[in-house]
């Protein structure tokens, strides 16, 4: 498929595992997830990060640092933001140790029993005021960040989490023009249906895809052809706009081969190759 520049997979592994699982699976790219125990910043001494990177250059793949989702970057009290953000400085750093081809960071989440749309607006604020800082420090030791959407869930949860809305990517571009972000198509496809009217609005600026597939009610990671998001349609969106970039596959049932032949059966049909002869 000529969009795809590289192929990332999640599998939930330690960074070490992870490497072995994603040369098994052909890819250039695998992730590795500070939201893992095992993974967090302060669990990466000097030595395991060296090893890891002379391991992944032995391979030719390179990692993407998955920046711990849990971190709480819109909260209202300004000591918890204070803490949050030197909390990414360590992300960054280890980024920037391990030779990452990214730093994926995401909103996190704030506390309101009944979020409405000024709650989110002035989460989304917080946020992306912290973010401008994280983007430049980031930017200063060679990390490049990518800025990744959450689930919307608008009712019955204690919690919100913070950049979930297609109008979000329009906000976060209007206070970081620069911004990168990776567009998770499956929390795009949960309580609404923004994956393609999103990448449509804003593919120029989106570095990354990360593919799976769900009903529509929670984020499932189903096979790209199990659930209600129209796998057709990203890829008709795609062509249509000439974007390349890689793909991370996020598919807990699925394997990369699967994946990958799935796209391009689809991609096939709708634009078959010549026949020679």
């Amino acid at each position: 498929m000529p969009f795809v520049t590289g192929v990332a997979v999640q599998r939930y592994l330690s960074g070490e595992e992870g490497l072995a699982a994603a040369q098994e699976e052909g890819c250039s790219h695998w992730y590795i997830d500070a939201s893992l125990m095992s993974d967090m910043p302060h669990n990466w001494s000097a030595d395991r990060s060296r090893n890891l990177v002379a391991a992944a250059a032995d391979r030719g793949l390179s990692p993407i640092l998955h920046g711990n989702f849990r971190a709480p970057l819109a909260s209202e009290i300004p000591e918890v933001r204070a803490a949050s953000l030197q909390y990414v400085r360590s992300e960054i750093d280890l980024a920037a140790r391990l030779e990452a081809t990214s730093l994926v960071i995401h909103g996190g989440a704030f506390v309101e029993p009944r979020p409405t749309k000024a709650h989110r607006d002035a989460a989304l604020e917080r946020f992306l005021t912290l973010l401008g800082e994280v983007v430049r420090e980031a930017t200063e030791k060679g990390v490049e960040v990518w800025l990744e959407n959450l689930s919307y869930y608008p009712k019955f949860r204690p919690f919100s989490y913070v950049f979930t809305r297609e109008a979000d990517f329009e906000v976060a571009l209007s206070a970081l023009p620069d911004i990168k972000f990776i567009l998770d198509v499956g929390h795009a496809n949960v309580n609404q249906e923004a994956a393609v009217p999103t990448f449509e609005a804003y593919s120029s600026s989106i570095a990354a895809l990360s593919l799976s597939n769900n009903s529509g009610d929670q984020d499932a990671h189903l096979a790209l052809d199990e659930g209600t998001l129209s796998i057709r349609q990203i890829t008709d969106a795609i062509r249509a706009g000439d974007w390349k970039g890689i793909i991370a596959f996020e598919t807990r049932n699925e394997s990369v081969d699967s994946g990958i032949n799935y796209l391009t059966k689809i991609w096939q049909s709708a634009n078959p190759p010549s026949v020679v002869g």
